[in-house]
């Protein structure tokens, strides 16, 4: 997830162009975020989201790739798109180094014309979002994973403050308090050759496609297998609505339902599951069915009698009146 430091300068911009952010209690799960970044985009016609007094035109990073075209290997890849950033952007803010053993692509954003204070979460969260498109469009651009080849990230973020967000979606090493922010790569990659169509599928269309499928991918190796029995002890512990489960659980909605959806599952049939189960512990208890109703949050004592019913075939209050002895031990 996204903290609400890191993404109130990008959802106040996003709602002054009518967008709305999907953020639950200031925060955004990270593929929300670049599905934000890549909507107000567009809307503000500004792909630095406002957050530079340098606006850039959509479309400018599609430009910057097209300057591979005709890359020898991939660092020199990485320096033609290091020069073609810096003169979109006006200053020297981009290098790539060579250093003992490793190759590096550099962001230094000292004197960059920031819109926000450089050391602000917006800043940070800006820059950290640029490193994870910068290595997957260099991975398109060699065809293969260059994570396998990453030494380390840096960050300028002075420490890091959370388990997720942006730095959770790398596996190499994450160093905070970085004067810039920086990709170190095994200087053996610096040799992997450039791909035939590399100017094509380094698209920003397809990168931030690149960005939303290993975003799904960590997500699937992090979270249990068992992800509807996580929302299932959501939904028991009050969760009330849809949302409020997926932001306990910390992904977006649509991710969900995605996930539900791939174990033939939906969030009402889960949710259902969940209030009969309820609602059965507390009949067993000889608790009243009009409590019972209240308490689960239906709207009168009929609409519970209705589902309870569809859900065991009997009435609350015969349910109530004794067990069927199929649910006697």
């Amino acid at each position: 997830m996204v903290s609400a430091e890191e993404v109130s300068a990008l959802t106040a911009y996003a709602a002054s162009l009518g967008e709305v952010p999907p953020v639950a209690d200031g925060r955004l799960t990270l593929a929300d975020y670049f599905r934000l970044v890549q909507r107000i985009a567009v809307a503000g016609q500004d792909e630095t989201c406002h957050l530079s007094r340098r606006t850039l035109k959509p479309g400018t990073s599609d430009f910057v790739v097209e300057t591979i075209g005709g890359a020898r290997d991939l660092e020199d890849a990485m320096r033609r798109i290091a020069r073609a950033y810096n003169l979109v952007h006006g200053g020297d803010y981009n290098r790539v180094e060579r250093r003992r053993d490793a190759i590096a692509y550099v962001v230094d954003d000292a004197g960059f014309p920031y819109a926000v204070g450089r050391d602000s979460g917006a800043v940070h969260a800006l820059m950290e979002g640029v490193l994870i498109f910068l290595n997957l469009l260099l991975s398109r651009v060699v065809g293969a994973d260059l994570e396998a080849s990453l030494r380390s990230v840096r960050t300028r973020r002075h420490a890091r403050t959370a388990p997720d967000g942006f730095l959770a979606i790398w596996k190499a090493p994450v160093r905070c308090g970085s004067a810039a922010y920086v990709l170190e790569y095994d200087l053996a990659a610096a040799r992997l050759p450039v791909v035939a169509n590399a100017a094509e599928a380094g698209r920003a269309a397809h990168v931030y496609e690149a960005v939303a499928a290993l975003i799904a991918k960590r997500e699937r190796a992090a979270e249990p297998r068992d992800f509807p029995g996580r929302v299932k002890a959501a939904l028991i512990s009050g969760a009330s609505d849809q949302a409020e489960v997926a932001r306990l659980l910390g992904v977006s909605v649509a991710t969900l339902r995605r996930r539900l959806g791939e174990a033939s599952l939906t969030y009402r049939s889960l949710r259902a599951e969940v209030l009969n189960m309820q609602a059965r512990t507390l009949l067993a208890g000889r608790r009243h069915p009009g409590d019972v109703a209240e308490q689960l949050g239906f709207s009168d004592g009929r609409s519970f009698a209705r589902a309870f019913k569809a859900w065991n075939g009997v009435t609350p209050a015969r349910y109530a009146a004794g067990p069927p002895a199929q649910d006697r031990i």
